[in-house]
């Protein structure tokens, strides 16, 4: 089972697992779901592991200063992402046992979800596209850091795409998910500047 989704049973409220330091991947091959192994250079262990470093990077997003809307948005954000990397963690042969097990995956509706979150910034602060911004000019940490998460977002978009057309992945949704999740994080870079902008006036 890939490391980000090992986990053993709790025994007196702690969690009793195997060590992080398995040596199993030693080999240049690394675990998928179900006991399955991989490369690690497959495209498959590229889409998944660029998910996981987008999901890392949201996690430095959420402590660098952004408001607690867009912290908990990208908390939503954050635990579909971990449904998404043990979907692509997994071959299609085995998403029955996936699905079985009861485990997440991306559907139309965590889509929909992502583009009512836009459209309610949009509306509300009238953020429009209007040219391409310059990360880090708008004076927020947070904003930087947004749009970094997006140019990953868009890398992970571009690698899960990539199964899609090797009939490799099944689910539209997943890339659906990530280009919007691209453009989330583009409006709450500028929700992030606007806000930092309000709250420098407020000073004055």
């Amino acid at each position: 089972m890939p490391s980000f989704l090992r986990a053993g049973p709790r025994r007196h409220g702690r969690v009793q697992g195997m060590s992080v330091i398995t040596k199993r991947g030693d080999s240049g091959e690394t675990d998928l779901m179900f006991g399955k192994r991989s490369p690690k250079t497959a495209p498959r262990i590229e889409a998944y592991g660029t998910v996981d470093e987008l999901n890392s990077l949201i996690g430095v997003v959420r402590h660098s200063g952004v408001s607690p809307r867009t912290v908990e948005m990208l908390d939503g954000v954050q635990a579909r992402l971990v449904g998404a990397m043990g979907e692509l963690a997994t071959l299609e042969e085995d998403l029955p046992k996936y699905d079985a097990k009861g485990y997440a995956r991306i559907t139309a509706e965590d889509v929909a979800w992502l583009e009512e979150q836009a459209h309610l910034l949009e509306k509300e602060c009238d953020i429009r596209f209007k040219g391409w911004a310059r990360p880090g000019k708008e004076g927020s940490l947070g904003s930087a850091y947004l749009d970094l998460a997006r140019s990953v977002c868009r890398r992970a978009e571009r690698r899960v795409v990539a199964l899609r057309l090797d009939n490799a992945l099944s689910n539209v949704n997943t890339a659906l998910f990530l280009n919007r999740l691209s453009d989330l994080c583009w409006v709450l870079a500028r929700f992030e500047a606007l806000d930092v902008k309000e709250k420098e006036r407020n000073q004055e």
